[in-house]
């Protein structure tokens, strides 16, 4: 039994099964809770053990009496380790977690422990093994996996750890070759798969990564991030009901996945379907409750839906998160405006030029504005300065009223002259 050919998902349960016949299924967590990155700063540790040396007669003296307590303390090992089930619950810890590594070493060899403890580790929030955080870490990835598989050419995590190094530096080609030995390795690897799929991907070859996405899941139906990422390629080629059904999967294995809550949102909002949006977006807020481009996204459905206020409340909520967001200031000016609420409305569109004073369509928006207000002035100002930026002010005023005569008509008003000329056809 090779451990460095298995897989990351073989070894894993290979090993689960290993130290629940020795130890038995309830104390198997007790053991992987123990698998954690250490913290320590071993250098310190070791100065300080350097400093203040005793003499040599001690230093002996220390030898022998460690030599006779390490020989006590292996026959207390030894026994602990023949221990029936029933005794070995009355253990400590950390007597569980040494009774666990002996009999991972005996089964798997050292290899296949330092291999179960590290996926344990990375279960337990720990490092990620293989996870890339620049071009010269992959190019130094590359070389150590390049070795160990010159070494033994059958380690399958191996050519998808240097695939996804290959593919990190925009190697695709050679990330691809890589995934495909593993796959010939390892035909039913779901990871593999995934693995090619994103390499696909990232190559803008989407009916091939959908392929092998597909392939991933038929081996493994549970593989959420599988799911996840061939949605978002769904989305890419139009396919949105199949999108929706994967991030729908998505949210049933992982209930707390706020990208899928808030991916699926946006396709129910282009299908039209609003309240199924709002739900998922308010999901997400949940979820991330300071993210002031979900409250962004969430006012946008309830403008569409007809429901102002709510979207006020919305907008305003994403401000207090982020008070520079322009692109909110101008969603809640003009819902304000369907409200009624027409200073408000000006509030908002000055808070803008403040923020981008090249905003140009603010100047027709809030001109536009005054005229409700009857602050003719103001109006013929901003539209006028509008007009000479070139902005079509006729355009944007009948994109609200059919004529001069209609504005007049629904707001039971006069416009002078002069601005009636500037906005008739």
């Amino acid at each position: 039994m090779n451990a460095l050919e298995m897989t990351d998902s073989e070894l894993y349960e290979i090993g689960i099964k290993i130290l629940t016949h020795k130890l038995g299924a309830s104390e198997v967590p007790r053991f992987t809770r123990q698998c954690k990155p250490g913290k320590g700063d071993y250098s310190v540790d070791r100065h300080k053990l350097l400093a203040d040396q005793p003499d040599i007669d001690t230093i002996a003296k220390r030898i022998q009496n460690r030599r006779a307590a390490r020989e006590s303390e292996e026959r207390a090992r030894a026994k602990r380790f023949a221990a029936p089930k029933n005794e070995i619950r009355k253990m400590t810890d950390i007597e569980i977690y040494e009774i666990g590594n002996q009999v991972l070493i005996n089964k798997l060899g050292v290899p296949g422990l330092i291999g179960f403890i590290q996926i344990c580790q990375e279960l337990n929030g720990g490092y990620t093994r293989g996870l890339i955080k620049s071009r010269e870490e992959a190019k130094e990835y590359i070389k150590l996996y390049t070795a160990s598989l010159t070494l033994n050419p059958k380690i399958v995590e191996d050519y998808i750890k240097r695939g996804n190094a290959y593919s990190y530096i925009g190697q695709h080609d050679k990330a691809i070759a890589d995934y495909d030995q593993a796959i010939k390795l390892k035909p039913h690897y779901a990871k593999a798969y995934y693995s090619r799929g994103n390499a696909y991907r990232d190559e803008v070859d989407f009916n091939k990564a959908i392929r092998d996405y597909t392939k991933a899941i038929e081996l493994k139906p549970d593989y959420a991030e599988v799911y996840y990422n061939r949605g978002k390629l769904y989305n890419e080629v139009d396919e949105c009901d199949r999108a929706i059904e994967d991030f729908s999967a998505v949210i049933k294995l992982q209930p707390k996945h706020a990208d899928a809550h808030g991916y699926r949102a946006d396709l129910y909002r282009d299908k039209g379907e609003y309240d199924k949006a709002i739900k998922g977006y308010s999901m997400e807020l949940e979820l991330r409750p300071d993210d002031p481009e979900i409250y962004y996204e969430r006012g946008e459905v309830y403008g569409e839906k007809g429901e102002y206020n709510k979207a006020i409340r919305d907008f305003s909520e994403a401000l207090k998160l982020h008070p520079e967001f322009t692109e909110v200031y101008v969603k809640r000016a003009l819902a304000y405006f369907r409200v009624g609420k027409f200073e408000s409305a000006i509030q908002d569109y000055d808070r803008i030029l403040e923020l981008k004073p090249k905003f140009t369509q603010v100047y027709v928006a809030r001109g536009i504005v005054w005229l409700h207000l009857k602050e003719w002035g103001n109006a013929k100002l901003d539209l006028t300065f509008a007009s000479n930026l070139r902005v079509d002010i006729i355009a944007e005023f009948h994109n609200i009223y059919e004529s001069v005569t209609d504005f007049e008509r629904i707001n039971n008003v006069q416009l002078p002259e002069d601005i009636a000329v500037m906005l008739k056809r």
